[in-house]
């Protein structure tokens, strides 16, 4: 008599964990290609896209993405404080900025993360060697990306921060909010600083904000939250000011990316062979005519 063979169901692999990033605009964004390289290093089976979604209609495109089966998006501009009152549990990060990048879609709750201002200061003390302790900080615009920024660079210890911004008021704002100072753009070039990060939308638009060169005199490092295959105009603002070191954004974009990742999938990629890979990626965008692309998106 023939032994019956041992027949087992072919079990079919669990689908990819499905991700995007929100923004409008978004055709710009490298996220895709940064999270495509994180699951292909860690070997985790995810999808991630561009999301476009309509100006007035955030909350709605954010809970048609959990209906539809998605484990979680990055939020970009200008949906980050939109993201924050859509979110049912705010990490204690995302609580004190008060701004979104990251939402993790647990069944039907929503969780909201801020990944920027860890993104931020990893990328400024890990890659560029920045020490944080005992420096002086500016800070230019007082959007949802800065606010991101100002509790983790208060975690470092840094002399001062001090916040300008076009609408003073809004500098005021933040300043009594997180304990900083605020400052107009024509009291800049009377103070010292070694940090100046350019917060602002104007190199979206392909413009310097509106400071003296003379902000840069011996200044360590000017960075730019944008990032873009050619020097920002802010960069070249530093430049021509006498800063010794400039930077546009991507560092920051991927270690944000990797916090993200890390919330979404347990389990924390290693950025440095991912800068290298996207800084060649913008290198090569650099010879045709590309739009600088929004912080954290």
């Amino acid at each position: 008599m023939t032994a019956r063979k041992n027949h087992h169901p072919h079990t079919a692999p669990p689908a990819p964990g499905r991700y995007g990033v929100i923004g409008n605009p978004i055709a710009h964004s490298k996220s895709p290609e940064i999270h495509t390289a994180f699951a292909r290093q860690t070997q985790q089976s995810i999808t991630y896209e561009r999301l476009l979604a309509p100006l007035n209609g955030f909350e709605d495109y954010a809970l048609a993405l959990r209906d539809a089966g998605y484990h979680g998006a990055n939020v970009t501009i200008p949906f980050k404080l939109d993201a924050a009152k859509l979110a049912d549990d705010l990490t204690p990060r995302a609580r004190l900025a008060g701004a979104v990048n990251t939402l993790r879609f647990d069944g039907e709750k929503i969780v909201g993360d801020n990944t920027d201002g860890i993104g931020f200061v990893r990328d400024i003390t890990g890659r560029m060697k920045f020490q944080l302790k005992g420096a002086a900080v500016l800070i230019l615009g007082a959007g949802g990306g800065v606010r991101g920024l100002i509790g983790s660079l208060l975690e470092e210890e840094p002399r001062w921060i001090a916040v300008a911004n076009r609408t003073h008021e809004r500098a005021l704002e933040l300043a009594d909010e997180f304990g900083v100072e605020a400052i107009s753009f024509d009291e800049v070039p009377a103070e010292h600083f070694d940090l100046v990060i350019n917060g602002t939308a104007s190199s979206l638009s392909h413009a310097a904000p509106p400071i003296d060169p003379e902000t840069f005199d011996d200044c360590t490092l000017a960075y730019d939250l944008v990032y873009d295959p050619r020097p920002t105009p802010f960069m070249e603002l530093a430049k021509r000011g006498g800063a010794r070191h400039v930077s546009d954004g991507l560092g920051m974009l991927i270690e944000q990316a990797a916090e993200s990742f890390l919330m979404w999938r347990e389990v924390r990629p290693d950025t440095r062979p991912v800068y290298k890979e996207l800084r060649r990626l913008l290198d090569a965008e650099a010879a045709a005519p590309v739009a600088p692309a929004a912080p954290g998106a």
